[in-house]
């Protein structure tokens, strides 16, 4: 009940940008704008806070999380990529949409609750390590999958785009911070800058959630009903929501991993689709109207699919 509960909060704040968009506070314009503002200020902030609050020896000691969501993206590419080869073409952007929806889920974001509430702090900590791996899948694969009509060098550079590149700078400040190469003078003038800092690059981070709900829905506002009857969406659905995780889940059962990793990886398997995937849509290309219309489906799908594969597996 709890996380069904937690699922009906997400889609009332996906509410607040179909809103946005229907009183006219946010334009089409004003969406795709704000989706670079989400992508290249306000998401790499988040990354540069939340992972230099772990220490070096519990990023090593639990290395295998990021390798194994990773493992979770390949394995929903390989479904999606069987699933296109047998069924009737799809236009290219749409294929692209797709092939994205079935590799990246809803990996932070919605879990987060879920696993504070089923795991607690070490829980969460464990989820945030994690989200490396899609991070890293969703800047190399990701950008190649929603950058259509660009040649290899042109992918190439939009993956070296504001987030991973925070990744990367967060990542070197936990070696330099914990192997002590560079030592923060005591006094409290810097004690207090670096405060400062933090409080800053946090306060930036924080703004991911909302403004990513705020630019999903006004895109979802766009949608014209007749959405629910194209069965492109219903198939990507079922793949996100159903096949992807029960082959998903077969894999976890016999890993030698802790009961905690196998269960936050649990709840992040069973995950629906990345609310991330409209603000990529919108920033590098892609079927915008497919990518809503999964975005909805598998969240109302949700409702019914992550409690039960949830109860089943945990």
């Amino acid at each position: 009940m709890e996380v069904a509960f937690q699922i009906v909060v997400i889609l009332l704040l996906l509410g607040s940008g179909v809103l946005a968009r229907r009183t006219g506070m946010l334009t089409r314009v004003g969406t795709s704008e704000l989706a670079k503002v989400l992508m290249g200020i306000v998401y790499p902030a988040l990354i540069l806070y939340s992972i230099p609050r772990k220490s070096l020896s519990d990023l090593t000691a639990n290395w295998p999380l990021p390798a194994l969501t990773m493992v979770i993206a390949l394995v929903g590419l390989w479904i999606g990529w069987i699933t296109i080869k047998l069924v009737r073409k799809m236009p290219e952007q749409t294929t692209r949409g797709f092939l994205f929806h079935a590799m990246i889920n809803n990996y932070l974001f919605l879990p987060l609750p879920i696993v504070l509430l089923l795991f607690g702090d070490d829980g969460v900590s464990l989820l945030i390590f994690s989200s490396v791996g899609f991070e890293i899948m969703l800047w190399t694969v990701g950008v190649f999958l929603l950058a259509p009509g660009t040649s290899l060098m042109q992918r190439a550079r939009m993956s070296l785009a504001p987030p991973p590149a925070a990744l990367f700078v967060a990542l070197s400040i936990v070696v330099v911070r914990d192997l002590h190469w560079i030592e923060i003078p005591e006094a409290p003038f810097w004690q207090h800058v670096r405060g400062l800092a933090v409080f800053a690059v946090e306060t930036l981070g924080k703004g991911t959630v909302p403004l990513s709900f705020l630019v999903a829905g006004s895109r979802m506002a766009d949608l014209h009903p007749h959405f629910i009857r194209d069965g492109r969406i219903w198939l990507a659905s079922s793949v996100r929501l159903v096949a992807v995780p029960v082959l998903v889940l077969a894999l976890l059962a016999y890993l030698p991993i802790s009961t905690l990793a196998r269960g936050v990886l649990t709840v992040v398997a069973v995950m629906p689709s990345a609310v991330a995937s409209i603000a990529f849509s919108e920033r590098f290309g892609g079927d915008g109207d497919f990518i809503a219309g999964v975005l909805l489906l598998t969240h109302i799908g949700a409702l019914i699919t992550v409690p039960l594969f949830l109860a089943l597996a945990l």
